[in-house]
């Protein structure tokens, strides 16, 4: 089952929509009220990944459900305004985000360098893959494509394996995640300015 697709702006609007989605696919599957409950974080945390970085274009939302697996999507092209050109480049220049907290404020942080032409990017920093703090290590980058893709799963593997303090720290904010302790992967993919986000989850 594919529900409706509700087209949210970069402002908030339509968000209750897609929100409602949520509920509406919840009562049409028969989900008891945990997994109802589930549904809808899960989808107001997807939502909330990709504000801020859409500039003035919306996102579409919608779900999918196949034999007990629910699949949330979030799908924008992002044209680089100078607000947005500026943003990135301060990000990248530094190295680091104060201000990208926690594992959606990661993923955030790793969409915005995707986006950024190469030849902006530091080279300590030149591909998005390098530093864990953009997710690293466990992207990969198709550079015919200009497309880049990351996942959730790959990412708590790669963690599994390593002994680094930065790795202690990423646990940390694994189990402070509300996506990471409820879903089962979260995959994103970046081609050109097309980003797209799905959150998968059994129930």
């Amino acid at each position: 089952m594919i529900s409706d697709i509700i087209t949210i702006s970069n402002d908030g609007e339509n968000i209750n929509d897609a929100l409602n989605i949520a509920e509406k696919v919840s009562a049409y599957e028969g989900l008891d009220h945990k997994k109802a409950i589930r549904l809808r974080l899960l989808a107001e945390e997807l939502i909330g990944i990709m504000r801020g970085i859409t500039g003035q274009a919306g996102s579409d939302f919608w779900i999918e459900t196949d034999k007990g697996v629910y699949s949330l999507y979030l799908k924008t092209n992002v044209f680089m305004n100078q607000e947005l050109y500026t943003q990135f480049i301060d990000v990248s220049s530094s190295g680091k985000n104060a201000a990208s907290k926690g594992l959606t404020g990661k993923i955030r942080e790793y969409i915005a360098f995707a986006l950024l032409p190469s030849s902006n990017m530091p080279s300590p920093i030149q591909n998005p893959a390098s530093n864990i703090m953009t997710l690293g290590n466990i992207s990969t980058y198709e550079s015919n494509l200009n497309a880049f893709a990351w996942s959730l799963y790959n990412y708590k593997q790669s963690l599994e394996n390593s002994t680094s303090h930065d790795s202690e720290e990423a646990w940390d904010e694994l189990e402070k995640s509300i996506v990471a302790n409820i879903a089962d992967d979260v995959q994103v993919s970046v081609t050109g300015s097309l980003v797209e986000i799905k959150i998968t989850k059994a129930m």
